[in-house]
């Protein structure tokens, strides 16, 4: 299968209202305001600063116990 044939499949399961409800989620508990500007604000943050160290982290997690191989 090619990246891009792999990489619709993976975008078809992400539950993006999952995300929705764990930033709003996280606005709201904190106190913040919950407004669809704000959210963006908190999703693009994590894309840009954690989501890729937290996947790598997992990819190496993963790997470590033999759950995904090397090619």
């Amino acid at each position: 299968m090619s990246r891009e044939e792999t990489q619709k499949q993976v975008a078809e399961w992400i539950d993006t209202a999952a995300i929705a409800d764990a930033i709003l989620d996280a606005l709201e508990d904190d106190g913040f305001e919950v407004t669809a500007e704000n959210a963006q604000k908190v999703w693009l943050d994590v894309l840009c600063t954690e989501l890729p160290n937290a996947i790598e982290q997992s990819v190496d997690a993963l790997a470590e116990k033999g759950e995904i191989l090397y090619v």
